[in-house]
């Protein structure tokens, strides 16, 4: 088979595609181009996005953490034993109901290390792009991100600005 067959036959993503399928396909590429960057410490970006949490707050439970990552708590509390068995995280008891998690030094170390990879994989990612439009998809996730979880609720907010 030509190359050129072979080209049209697996054509890449168009514009004009589901929205869904596109955001999709960028998650999954950005995720595994971040994986890859943050193999060598050791991190996977699951890891990285709760160690992330941390540098704005000295502490947290795993709930709290499970509820900002936006996963269960048994998920949280699997992720959070193999980031302290890595020693990257340490967790201390409240009460008999509360664990609090609290990066070690390690940790903050090993945070401040997949930063900058993070960082270069998402500049990577911009490199196309100015200033202005950078600013404007940022804006438009940001507001993506905060959106009514349902079509009605997003109606709803949308007649409210009307």
């Amino acid at each position: 088979m030509s190359e050129e067959l072979t080209k049209s036959a697996r054509p890449g993503p168009q514009p004009e595609a589901n929205l869904g399928y596109l955001f999709r396909l960028a998650h999954q590429r950005f995720r595994a181009r971040l994986d890859s960057e943050l193999d060598g410490l050791g991190l996977s970006a699951q890891d990285y996005g709760i160690l992330s949490v941390f540098e704005t707050r000295p502490e947290l439970s795993t709930s709290e953490l499970a509820r900002i990552s936006q996963v269960t708590r048994q998920t949280m509390h699997t992720s959070v034993l193999s980031l302290e068995a890595a020693g990257l995280v340490e967790r201390s008891a409240r009460n008999q109901r509360v664990v609090l998690v609290r990066p070690t030094a390690r940790g903050r170390t090993c945070l401040e290390a997949a930063t900058r990879r993070v960082r270069a994989v998402e500049h990577a990612a911009l490199t196309d792009l100015s200033r202005e439009d950078e600013r404007t998809i940022r804006a438009w996730l940001t507001s993506l991100a905060a959106m009514a979880t349902s079509p009605e609720q997003a109606e709803v907010k949308r007649k409210e600005k009307s």
